[in-house]
């Protein structure tokens, strides 16, 4: 799943103002005449529920808006260009690492969702020698860094399906050559340049947002859950890191109420310093409501007959608390969400082993919801504590 990308997003230039005069038959000195620039198109972003990654932003590196058309003769205004709209998924967080003035002058007055009108921008007079001389070049609105100290700032996180921002408002068009007549400037050779449109440089976030999020080391088998409690058909087999990505599923309870459940890539040692898949696993547990620990124990050391069920038993409780350091170190407020604690492949384990695992957690005052993923023995009793299961 491709979930953070970046992009450079350009809106559109205004367009300039025109210096011209009327020539018509019968008026050898008509006046002047010159029309308004059109506007810049906008680049908006919206929320939607018909995507569910940023995969289609993928090898992509910028994004841009068209310029509003220069203004015409006989006092034509210029075409205003087209809006572009990038659609997003529920749930992306917009991030601003560098913009330029024109961007920085309304995020400092406005939130993302309004436009500075024309009367709040300031526009730019160009003087021509004689009509049909090329209008003067200026000095470019470019990007520039953030201030000192502020590597990226958050624009924006979208929360619901038709939300809708304006990522970059495009420039206002310039006024022709017309709208400086006066008595004593009949044939005026100034006009104005289009204002510039906004430009930034983002970074799009997506965080997964679940109702349960499942935890655990890589093959505990946290894609099979998914799939016996869900519609989901995640990937699954009998070795490490099948998920290298996020699967959501829907799990529909008995009382009519829907849980969305995260199957999100598997943790190692070493996950919260960037190890593995690292940070793109931990961030998506953020933003789910709550957690269920999936624990499980490899055939190998089932089937070793150097280890006594107390030490099996230990190794389960060490792996949960593996699990949960790496959460602290990223996190620590998501050791506070509500979670269930389980353990996985009951098929393979004696019912001596899973007493004494089980009395292991119980020391600790913690209740172990033990199931098979593969013959679904003691999944209706995880999913009723699932069910009772307080959202964050």
């Amino acid at each position: 799943m491709i979930d953070l990308v970046s992009l450079l997003v350009k809106a559109g230039d205004g367009g300039h103002g025109r210096v011209s005069f009327r020539r018509e038959k019968y008026v050898p000195k008509g006046g002047p005449d010159g029309g308004q620039g059109g506007s810049g198109g906008d680049v908006r972003l919206v929320g939607s529920s018909r995507v569910n990654t940023l995969k289609h932003y993928a090898g992509k590196k910028e994004i841009v808006a068209q310029n509003g058309a220069a203004g015409g003769v006989r006092q034509k205004t210029g075409a205003d260009a087209d809006d572009i709209v990038l659609e997003v998924p529920v749930g992306t967080t917009v991030w601003l690492l560098a913009e330029n003035q024109a961007s920085y002058k309304r995020r400092e007055k406005y939130s993302p969702e309004h436009h500075l009108t024309r009367g709040e921008v300031t526009f730019e007079q160009y003087h021509l020698a004689q009509e049909g001389q090329g209008i003067p070049p200026r000095e470019e609105d470019e990007l520039q860094p953030l201030a000192e100290g502020a590597e990226k700032i958050q624009l924006a996180e979208i929360t619901e399906a038709g939300q809708e921002i304006i990522l970059c408002q495009g420039g206002f068009g310039g006024r022709g050559n017309v709208s400086f007549k006066a008595s004593t400037n009949t044939t005026p050779l100034q006009a104005e340049y289009g204002t510039f449109g906004e430009q930034k440089k983002i970074s799009l976030e997506l965080k997964l947002l679940a109702d349960i999020g499942l935890v655990g080391l890589p093959n505990a088998g946290k894609s099979t859950l998914l799939s016996k409690i869900t519609r989901a058909n995640p990937k699954t087999a009998d070795y490490p890191f099948t998920t290298i990505e996020p699967n959501l599923g829907v799990l529909n309870l008995a009382e009519g109420r829907d849980l969305v459940v995260a199957d999100i890539p598997g943790l190692i040692e070493g996950a919260s310093q960037g190890k593995g898949l690292g940070h793109d696993f931990l961030r998506h547990i953020e933003n789910s409501q709550a957690l269920i620990f999936v624990l499980f124990l490899e055939e190998s050391v089932v089937s070793d007959e150097g280890l006594n069920d107390e030490k099996r038993a230990e190794l389960v409780w060490e792996q949960y608390q593996q699990l949960r350091t790496e959460l602290k170190e990223h996190n620590p407020e998501l050791l506070a969400k509500p979670s269930l604690v389980s353990l996985n492949k009951l098929d393979l384990y004696s019912p001596e082993l899973v007493a004494a695992i089980e009395k292991r957690f119980t020391t600790e005052n913690l209740k172990l919801h033990v199931f098979s993923g593969f013959t679904g023995k003691g999944l209706e009793e995880l999913l009723s504590s699932v069910a009772h299961l307080p959202q964050e």
